[in-house]
């Protein structure tokens, strides 16, 4: 396949079929519905903790002064309980746990092994430096203990790949996912909802912040894979060197509080960005969108000054960002070494006895080195642990927002006469909003053409937009029989050869082509362009 790739560009063709349970068609509707589920919990809760619970006393027959009254009291109601917990929120991490939590889980598995493989080595090599000394052992247990090392490091290979092909499916299987849950979500939101998220903000929600959660996942087992193999390799070098070893903890430990410092510093920093990188997309879809009128005012100069102001705060956010990675890369990098140097500087010095022989040296060495991987690694994952928590919140908040009434239209009407039917119908943009359609009453029968006239304003599009359910139905019923196909005034072309927008990714057939060209009356616009349908277009 690289080869291939190397000669020439791949294609779809040339790929491999991907695995059913991979497909978007399976791991969006698993993400779905883990989500629903949260969401109806989450209202069912919600419900039961705003309910009060009432009861009436029993009649009295003793009065306050002990006595016994004939006169039976007023019936009191008694308030037993009104439970204020806070309503429990909906998750979309227990969601993304439930969906994808299992297939994962196997990964973790593979990881847990290979850590425990990890450590047979050092073990092995004590094990052969010991044979080195020993002048009367066999030469065949010297030539097993290194098939045996080659062996247990071609077998941690091998399980690590399996481990990373789990999480890498894991985490491609979750951004696919989110992405088709907020794609879904952006189309059915309601108008009130579109004012607080904006193009921008969707289209970083579904690059940045999903590629976020792909990231994470890769190595998330890091997050208890790093602290069980740092405290195997301490038991190991605390059996080698004894307590010394803790000279190295102490160096360890003293590392944690600076690394938890730039985590926080780092997420403030992220949701910072976050904002300014919002705001930038927006200005930059708006001026590309509206580039004519910017052009004919002559105001490229002012909007590239607001452009670059926002740019200018998101690097200047960006740096500091960088800065403090770059803090806690040296830190952890660097924390390997200061640990076997502090280990045996310690370990010579307490006392004399104490020799640092070729065995425990080399034995101690490979012990660190297994040691450097989860040390390194740790800042990067809590970082990324850190990243993706922003990206969390914000899906999360963005994928909380209310959703427009699917049954506000009745698309199951048997009725024959009537394709479309509106009563009574009252309709607004938002249930804030004032109504911007009162009194509407429209039946259109079976087979007919109809055409909505007016002056611009008047309500064409919001009697459409009442018809495909994108509005707030106040009053009246809105029933539609047989499928609807809504082509809006925004037009809008590939950025691709004139034939290749018609034809759309479809074979060419050349006598249907050209059938296409005359029912539209293109052939007279074609023959003006001097490349015909080769014309490139799309270009903003």
């Amino acid at each position: 396949m690289a080869i291939k790739g190397y000669k020439m560009p791949l294609e779809t063709k040339d790929l491999w079929s991907l695995n059913q349970r991979d497909s978007s068609k399976v791991t969006v509707p698993k993400l779905l519905n883990q989500w629903e589920e949260e969401l109806t919990k989450a209202k069912s809760d919600q419900n039961l903790s705003s309910q009060a619970v009432y009861s009436k006393p029993p009649p009295s027959t003793i009065n306050h002064t002990g006595a016994e009254g004939g006169s039976s009291p007023e019936e009191v109601a008694v308030l037993l309980s009104n439970k204020k917990t806070a309503p429990r929120q909906p998750s979309f991490l227990r969601a993304l746990i439930k969906a994808f939590g299992p297939y994962f889980l196997i990964g973790s598995a593979f990881k847990l092994l290979q850590d425990v493989v990890t450590f047979v080595n050092p073990q092995l090599l004590r094990m052969l430096i010991s044979f080195t000394k020993q002048k009367g052992a066999p030469d065949w247990w010297g030539y097993s203990l290194a098939f045996l090392m080659f062996f247990t490091a071609f077998l941690q290979t091998l399980i690590l790949h399996r481990h990373f092909q789990y999480c890498f499916i894991t985490g491609m299987n979750v951004r696919t996912a989110v992405i088709g849950a907020i794609y879904r979500k952006s189309l059915v939101i309601t108008n009130a909802a579109k004012r607080s998220s904006t193009v921008g903000e969707v289209v970083n929600l579904m690059s940045v912040d999903a590629q976020r959660f792909m990231d994470l996942t890769t190595f998330l087992n890091m997050l208890w894979s790093a602290p069980l193999q740092i405290m195997l390799a301490l038991y190991f070098l605390w059996q080698n060197l004894g307590p010394s070893v803790l000279a190295g903890v102490a160096v360890m430990i003293m590392l944690i509080p600076l690394n938890a410092v730039i985590a926080m510093r780092t997420r403030a920093y992220q949701v910072e960005q976050m904002q300014y990188k919002d705001a930038r997309i927006k200005l930059m879809n708006e001026i590309l969108n509206g580039i004519k009128v910017l052009k004919l005012y002559a105001w490229e100069n002012s909007f590239k000054e607001k452009v670059l102001d926002i740019r200018q705060k998101e690097l200047n956010v960006l740096r500091k960002t960088a800065y403090l990675g770059a803090l806690s890369t040296m830190a952890w990098t660097s924390a390997p070494f200061l640990v076997a140097l502090t280990t045996f500087a310690v370990y010579v010095s307490i006392d004399e006895n104490n020799i640092l022989d070729a065995e425990k040296a080399f034995v101690s060495l490979s012990l660190f080195n297994i040691l450097r991987f989860p040390l390194n690694m740790l800042p990067q994952v809590i970082s990324s642990m850190v990243q993706a928590s922003v990206s969390l919140k914000r899906i999360e908040s963005f994928l909380s927002h209310e959703e427009l009434d699917p049954n506000s239209v009745d698309r199951k009407n048997t009725a024959a006469d009537f394709a479309v039917t509106v009563v009574n119908g009252k309709f607004s943009w938002a249930k804030d909003d004032p109504p911007v359609l009162h009194n509407i009453n429209v039946m259109v029968p079976q087979g007919s053409l109809l055409a909505v006239v007016g002056h611009v304003g008047c309500g064409k599009s919001s009697l459409l937009s009442a018809l495909l359910g994108e509005v707030e139905k106040l009053e009246g019923e809105v029933s539609i029989r047989g499928s609807v196909a809504y082509v809006p005034q925004q037009a809008w072309i590939q950025n691709a050869t004139l034939q290749d927008n018609i034809l759309f990714g479809k074979d060419y057939n050349e006598q249907k082509y050209r059938c296409v060209l005359e029912a539209c009356a293109l052939t007279p616009d074609l023959e003006v362009l001097p490349g015909g349908d080769m014309t490139e277009i799309g270009e903003k």
